[in-house]
């Protein structure tokens, strides 16, 4: 094995830490009084800032002109509107449930994007991603199964679980279609991962803080005191802003760099582990508890998800 693999392998598995950590971190500090749109935008005015500079030192900012073409701004719109909506729907989901069950479920991403290339023509369905589907659905099945120590838990607290795996299946599908017009743009003449990464989640970010001008802070289309809040410290701020740097920044950045070194077919099954690492971390930190049916479950999402990506 050469430097160049190695470093490559290195990288897929940093990738990997890197999303896992991501929903620890923001479940770690998250309260429930606290607004989505708010966190979001505070994500976004610390990690954009990051991606600009690594961009300005890697690529430089000549490719951001192109992103003004007309065959290519609506799409961008969409595609940022697309990774909005994931990420919004699954920290929603983190507010509901533990990571070391929101993780995986909304991990199965890949799946919905070979279900959306088949129905557009571009993929056929073969054995291994009939195989792998049945994989992802019942090892979602095991994830989804209540703890022992909950097994008495009230019908509310039953319907706030259903809530969160169904807001985590809605994340995987809306990332979906955000991948779909990532992979896209990337392949438009003068467009690198630095400069969509950039201008993707500027307009994410300014999103999320119209929203919550909006919708929470003035109250415009919802009645005073609809939103409860509680004040967010300053230490929780950069927790929101590090996840941001970790998912899109580092991470983002590590997979696309160790897809250069080497081949796909090696980087995102590595990357693909990110949420067994979630759970261990979710056990680690945030003393989670998961039963031998979700442990099982968790590893037939990586399963299912690297057969997915590979095929």
């Amino acid at each position: 094995m050469s430097n160049n693999e190695l470093f490559g392998i290195m990288l897929a598995f940093s990738a990997a830490i890197c999303w896992g950590s991501t929903g620890v971190l923001y479940k770690a500090v998250i309260k429930v009084e606290h607004s989505l749109f708010l966190t979001m935008t505070f994500r976004g005015m610390i990690a954009v800032p990051f991606l600009a500079v690594i961009t300005y030192i890697t690529t430089g900012f000549g490719a951001l002109s192109l992103f003004l073409q007309p065959d290519v701004l609506p799409i961008l719109l969409f595609s940022s509107l697309f990774v909005t909506l994931g990420d919004l729907i699954f920290f929603a989901s983190l507010k509901r449930i533990d990571v070391s069950k929101s993780q995986p479920v909304a991990g199965i991403y890949p799946l919905f994007t070979i279900v959306l290339l088949i129905m557009f023509g571009v993929e056929v369905v073969s054995l291994e991603v009939i195989l792998a589907t049945l994989i992802l659905i019942v090892g979602v099945g095991f994830v989804s199964q209540q703890n022992q120590s909950t097994s008495g838990s009230s019908s509310l607290e039953n319907t706030v679980i259903r809530e969160g795996l169904i807001l985590a299946i809605l994340a995987a599908i809306f990332w979906s279609f955000g991948i779909l017009t990532l992979d896209y743009l990337l392949e438009l003449p003068g467009i690198d991962v630095l400069s969509l990464a950039t201008i993707r989640f500027s307009i994410l970010t300014i999103l999320m803080a119209l929203t919550w001008l909006i919708l929470d802070k003035y109250s415009l289309f919802f009645p005073k005191n609809t939103f409860s809040q509680s004040p967010i410290s300053r230490r929780d701020i950069l927790i929101f802003g590090l996840t941001g740097i970790l998912s899109w920044g580092v991470g983002g950045v590590a997979f696309f760099t160790a897809l250069e070194m080497i081949d796909t077919s090696q980087a995102t099954p590595i990357s693909s582990i990110n949420p067994l690492i979630a759970v261990v971390l979710g056990i680690i930190f945030l003393k989670e508890r998961i039963s031998h049916i979700q442990a099982v479950g968790v590893l037939l999402v990586c399963v299912g998800t690297i057969l997915i990506s590979i095929n």
